[in-house]
């Protein structure tokens, strides 16, 4: 028999966070992260996931009649939804959007030459840059009354997911050792991200292991950058065109009182 979702006590940490899916193998609940003044986010209100084109029929019954999921956002590129597909799940939500979330070359990571130092940073900088709209969409979307609880995806959950997930947390005042302990959370399931998606062979054997790790170092110098660089969270927001009663919807709509 499916489980439901059990949280736990600690913030940072992503057991009983992982929704008991079988056809994806990195999807878990934000519910629970911690923010600086000590609320936390709303249980079943925002999942982050890999690619959803797997899920069978429990899988998508879970996920609406125990999650509630009402909108799912794809990040992936269009031709990357030609390619892989959508799955059920798409035509099953009341809203599905694709925004595609993409750096300067716009083309899909594991099928490209990446950052030369020996991290994934120069890559997530290159999508605020290049995505900063894209991005904004989707924060305006969850902001808007009637969109969650609502999934969000790219094909691994951890690279184009990541980074909006962590602006989305960062807006809405996370802890910035949440935000990369719920990034790491994806290493244990490197090994099957890259079993499910043949990417131990062929293009996969040509790149480095750190193109497929989710390093918390990474994601630290991704919240410096953005603090250093850009003025921090809701102002990168706001010049990505998400203002600043957005940004206080958004909040609300993520966090417990």
């Amino acid at each position: 028999m499916r489980t439901g979702i059990v949280m736990t006590h600690g913030a940072t940490s992503s057991m009983g966070r992982e929704l008991p899916l079988r056809g994806a193998v990195n999807a878990r609940d934000l519910g629970g992260l911690t923010t600086v003044d000590g609320r936390q986010v709303r249980r079943l209100r925002v999942f982050r996931s890999d690619m959803l084109t797997g899920l069978d029929a429990a899988d998508v019954s879970f996920l609406l009649s125990e999650c509630g999921l009402r909108t799912i956002v794809d990040l992936r590129a269009p031709g990357e939804i030609v390619t892989d597909g959508t799955g059920s799940m798409a035509d099953a939500v009341a809203d599905y959007r694709n925004l595609h979330v993409y750096g300067a070359d716009r083309v899909r990571l594991d099928l490209t030459e990446v950052s030369p130092d020996g991290s994934m940073f120069d890559r997530y900088c290159e999508y605020l840059e290049h995505s900063s709209e894209t991005i904004a969409a989707v924060l305006s979307l969850l902001a808007t009354p009637g969109q969650l609880p609502a999934l969000i995806h790219c094909a691994a959950g951890k690279d184009r997911t990541g980074v909006v997930i962590a602006l989305l947390l960062a807006v809405a005042g996370v802890r910035a050792d949440d935000i990369i302990a719920d990034y790491a959370a994806t290493t244990p399931n490197i090994a099957a991200l890259r079993a499910r998606g043949g990417r131990t062979t062929d293009a996969g054997d040509r790149l480095p292991a750190w193109v497929f790790a989710a390093d918390a170092i990474t994601m630290r110098h991704f919240l410096t950058h953005l603090d250093t660089e850009h003025g921090g969270p809701a102002a990168w927001a706001a010049r990505a065109g998400l203002d600043h009663a957005t940004q206080r919807q958004l909040t609300d709509n993520l966090l417990c009182d």
